[in-house]
């Protein structure tokens, strides 16, 4: 895209104007780096007036020791000069980084909309797993051995993948080789995922690996509450079933073989929502998923936000891109 159009645009999540070189345009590298790259225009305010600026002999390679200098790892960006309406703005062109996050003075940022934003621990850890092919269930559960695996749950869900088809195993292969093949146990250790799908005691020590469920009157009466706890595979069970003991349903008769059952909401669509609460909550954080029911709507919700390099307007893309969490 041409400067000018640029220029008119305004900033963005890819565009910033300085009217100076700081370090605020050190850290504005460090977040385009850890997003999606991007181009921080020196000589133009804020509001995409073009002020120009003084450039000496050694001014751009100064610019870019200073940049490359001041971030861990070091950004090397590329810098030129150019020449617009009879001033002198300075281009600095930022790539995105493949090992994310970049950090400048030993903190980091990623760029939201058209500001830097100081990422948070949780945020750090993700973005860096993501970048390097990982997430944190595929992280070895170091505190933990085989047998806090239970064979049983795990042939439960081999028997279940055989007869809807999912997936074919043999018959006499022992759980481990079958995880291992799964990449739910390496190096002879279990992962996150393994503890959570096929442990004994999932809770210990992931106590946050629980769905809180409540069925209220009003806003702060609760008739009816249960904590879920256990395997997730088995947490979407006793889910639904709290949520049909707390819904009502019509029967009616209509001189089939069998008689209608008419919830008050799909059974499929609320099956969904729990599985998906659950497949793509964020483990890393400590707070439980929840289940409320009132008179006249269900809320689930779950801890996280989305998943690094996605935003909310993504999400009314028919076409984004699936982007799991696990």
């Amino acid at each position: 895209m041409k400067i000018e159009n640029l220029i008119k645009n305004g900033e963005s999540e890819t565009v910033e104007f300085k009217q100076g070189f700081s370090h605020e345009a050190i850290e504005t590298a460090a977040a385009f780096a850890n997003t999606k790259g991007g181009t921080i225009l020196i000589g133009v305010k804020d509001n995409g007036q073009i002020v120009g600026m003084p450039i000496g002999k050694k001014t751009l390679i100064d610019w870019r020791n200073q940049i490359s200098q001041s971030t861990e790892p070091s950004i090397y960006p590329e810098i030129d000069e150019i020449e617009i309406r009879d001033k002198t703005i300075v281009r600095i062109l930022i790539k995105e980084y493949p090992l994310k996050p970049i950090a400048f003075r030993g903190r980091r940022f990623r760029r939201v909309k058209n500001s830097n934003y100081q990422m948070m621990p949780s945020e750090i850890t993700e973005m860096h797993l993501q970048s390097t092919g990982n997430s944190w269930d595929a992280v070895l559960a170091r505190d933990n051995t085989l047998t806090d695996l239970d064979s049983e749950k795990v042939n439960e869900f081999v028997k279940l993948s055989s007869e809807n088809g999912r997936r074919k195993f043999k018959t006499d292969e022992h759980h481990i080789e079958i995880l291992t093949k799964l990449e739910l146990i390496k190096k002879n250790q279990p992962t996150w995922a393994s503890i959570l799908l096929f442990g004994k005691t999932p809770q210990s020590p992931l106590t946050q690996a629980t769905v809180h469920c409540g069925r209220f009157k009003g806003e702060t009466i609760i008739i009816d509450d249960r904590l879920i706890l256990g395997s997730i595979i088995g947490q979407v069970e006793e889910a639904m079933d709290f949520i049909r003991k707390n819904i009502n349903v019509e029967f009616r008769i209509t001189g089939k073989p069998q008689r209608d059952e008419i919830w008050d909401y799909p059974l499929d669509a609320l099956r969904e929502a729990v599985i998906n609460a659950i497949c793509h909550r964020d483990y890393s954080k400590l707070s439980d998923i929840q289940i409320k029911i009132y008179n006249d709507f269900i809320q689930i919700w779950n801890p996280g936000f989305l998943p690094y390099g996605m935003t909310i307007d993504d999400l009314y893309d028919p076409y984004h891109p699936s982007m799991p969490r696990n």
